[in-house]
């Protein structure tokens, strides 16, 4: 992440939820190294060995109270809410974890931060918010519950007068990635052998690597912390490179110079599968810096 030390005072304290998860504990680091003074926020169960040891730790035990003493004691100028629960096709016992995590706990949050007077919030949303769409049409009950979230930040922005910055992801990638994603499973199997069940892989997609989403992080530090009160805002964050399935399987296989084993059309096309990215408006000024070849190389030279 680029030196955002000559940022305004007010982005010298951020908060960051999700602070365990990839994005979250990239975002951390970056944030360290910059000389920001960085809270990393976790529930009450998960382990804070992960984390950069610069962080100051804050459990949340689930309740509303909680959230709002460890606001309060921490005293964020802003918080990147990048805490999330992603299913891409959901069950009945996945409906309560996404509700709470994506919807409670992030009014849970909205609302400690009200309370203490801080009103500038960073928010991640999905590009799986807008199928086949410009218009919000949500590819997953995912995707709705990240739109939920929206419905009630605008809430706050009106009422409390908040600044709300929400960036729209599309699927991202990088190292120490442990999510068993695309890429990294596409690279396991090509390095370690055995075979991935695939879709018949026409679908196009775009990959954002993590270093191009704290990029674009450091530029909504700046615009947020420059808005006026009841600012609601979203833009898209993407990588250079959109392209099929197939390609990218094709592309993996050229910079490694040994084939991927897949089946595809092993598995059906999920029910609302997105086939083309939406490409939303991006955040002004930013553009990213990894372009694919590049980002995959690197992760073969680390492995």
């Amino acid at each position: 992440m680029e030196n955002v030390v000559g940022l305004t005072p007010l982005a010298k304290r951020v908060l960051v939820t999700g602070a365990t998860g990839f994005v979250g504990g990239h975002l951390v680091r970056g944030l360290a190294d910059a000389g920001i003074a960085v809270g990393a926020m976790l529930r009450a169960e998960s382990s804070a060995q992960v984390l950069d040891q610069r962080a100051t730790i804050l459990h949340h035990d689930g309740s509303t109270g909680n959230l709002h003493a460890l606001v309060r004691s921490f005293a964020p100028n802003v918080v990147i809410h990048a805490a999330t629960h992603f299913v891409g096709t959901h069950e009945p016992d996945h409906i309560v974890r996404l509700v709470q995590a994506n919807v409670l706990f992030g009014t849970q949050l909205l609302d400690a931060m009200a309370r203490c007077g801080i009103k500038r919030v960073i928010n991640f949303g999905t590009t799986w918010q807008h199928f086949d769409s410009d218009h919000y049409n949500p590819a997953t009950l995912y995707a709705a519950t990240k739109q939920a979230f929206e419905d009630i930040a605008a809430y706050y922005a009106e009422a409390e007068g908040f600044a709300i910055l929400t960036l729209m992801l599309p699927d991202t990638y990088g190292p120490a990635d442990r999510r068993g994603k695309l890429v990294s499973s596409l690279l396991r199997v090509q390095k370690e052998g055995g075979r991935l069940d695939l879709s018949p892989g026409e679908q196009r997609i775009n990959l954002l690597h993590v270093e191009d989403v704290l990029s674009g992080v450091r530029m909504a530090l700046d615009r947020i912390c420059a808005a006026p009160a009841r600012t609601h805002e979203a833009f898209a964050l993407r990588g250079p490179d959109t392209l099929s399935l197939r390609d990218l399987v094709a592309r993996i296989e050229r910079l490694g110079g040994r084939p991927v084993p897949v089946t595809w059309g092993a598995r059906p096309y999920r029910s609302r599968e997105v086939m083309r990215p939406w490409m939303g408006p991006l955040l002004p000024g930013w553009s990213p810096g990894i372009d694919l070849d590049r980002g995959l190389s690197d992760l073969m030279g680390s492995k």
